[in-house]
């Protein structure tokens, strides 16, 4: 937390140092994602994201009323997602 505080200090200074650069560009891509930008991530809709919540297949969390997910975290679900899904869907009549 202090390398970021200082990082950003000195940024405001206008002084802007190799490892500061390195340290704010990694907060940048550590950011979490609001639920559309999962499902944009993902090319799911929200309601579908929030449905692989609420079975265990996503990591979420609710932060001050409003879901946010690490990119990390819909990495792991693509990855682990099985190549063929067994899916019983509105026109699905068991052929």
């Amino acid at each position: 937390m202090w390398r970021e505080l200082f990082a950003l200090e000195g940024l405001a200074r206008g002084e802007r140092t190799e490892a500061m650069t390195k340290v704010v560009q990694a907060d940048i891509g550590e950011r979490l994602l609001t639920l559309k930008e999962a499902a944009e991530v993902l090319r799911l809709s929200t309601r579908t994201v929030r449905e692989y919540v609420k079975n265990g297949e996503i990591r979420g969390k609710i932060i001050g009323k409003r879901w946010r997910f690490k990119r990390a975290d819909l990495d792991a679900f693509f990855e682990n997602a099985p190549s063929e899904w067994n899916f019983a869907g509105k026109d699905y009549h068991g052929d």
